[in-house]
């Protein structure tokens, strides 16, 4: 076995870039053992593998550079075993934010399959809806700053001028930690159409949908849910929006 190493040869046999060495180098993480007083060539031991080894690890681990430089300085075995339990229910924690986003995630994209056969941009439908739930958001200006605005199905209450925008659940849940209060779509019917493009032209879909009503009470507000965003689709004229009008009894 050689008992020495060169950066280029270090790096191969990691996978590792020659500057990121000399990073670690330079901050005192991966100190070569030897270095040549004239050419300045660096030499790594065989030993220092193991070093490499254990900073890569804790990388993975979710730990800073500073965090390992520590930690590999004051390791003992009480020390590395705390520091593992630490970690560990971190990681836990790390897991179970990931599956809540990814649980929000396949509900979008379940509402959007669900959704797109059913669109037809001419035709106007009466529907029936059990009780619906919703995260509400709320108006426009709080509406970015919300995760659940990112990952849940969005669906927006028009009342004339005025907007107010929710996250729509196929059931009755909240996920976990503080992310808004759950309200209620009541039970009834409601008369329905889609809008394809930009929510600039939406009014023209609701004019279209009050003037097919025929003699239908209707509320004076709608609610909207958008199928095809901008997270999905970055060109608006290809938008699909459901809008829903309450039809009073």
């Amino acid at each position: 076995m050689r008992d020495f190493f060169s950066i280029g040869e270090f790096s191969e046999l990691f996978g590792v870039d020659v500057q990121t060495l000399r990073y670690y180098d330079s901050i005192g993480l991966l100190v070569p053992a030897h270095r040549d007083a004239v050419t300045g060539y660096r030499k790594y031991k065989f030993d220092q593998v193991y070093h490499f080894a254990s900073i890569r690890y804790f990388k993975r681990l979710g730990y800073s550079l500073k965090q390992i430089h520590l930690f590999l300085a004051s390791r003992s075995l009480d020390h590395t075993m705390g520091q593992l339990r630490t970690q560990s229910e971190q990681l836990k924690q790390r897991w179970n934010d990931l599956m809540n986003i990814d649980s929000a995630i396949q509900r979008k994209l379940e509402f959007i399959e669900k959704q797109l056969p059913l669109v037809d941009f001419q035709g106007v439908t009466r529907k029936t809806f059990a009780k619906r739930y919703f995260l509400d958001i709320g108006v426009e200006e709080s509406l970015y700053g919300s995760d659940v605005f990112y990952f849940y199905p969005t669906l927006v209450f028009y009342h004339g001028v005025k907007k107010r925008f929710g996250a729509y659940l196929f059931n009755h849940e909240k996920p976990d930690g503080p992310i808004g209060e759950v309200l209620a779509i009541q039970a009834g019917d409601f008369l329905c159409g889609y809008h394809h493009g930009s929510y600039e032209s939406i009014d023209e879909t609701f004019l279209r949908i009050r003037k097919d009503a025929k003699g239908i009470d209707l509320a004076d507000y709608s609610i909207n849910f958008n199928v095809v965003d901008q997270f999905v689709e970055h060109d608006n004229s290809r938008f699909i929006t459901e809008v829903q009008i309450p039809i009073l009894d």
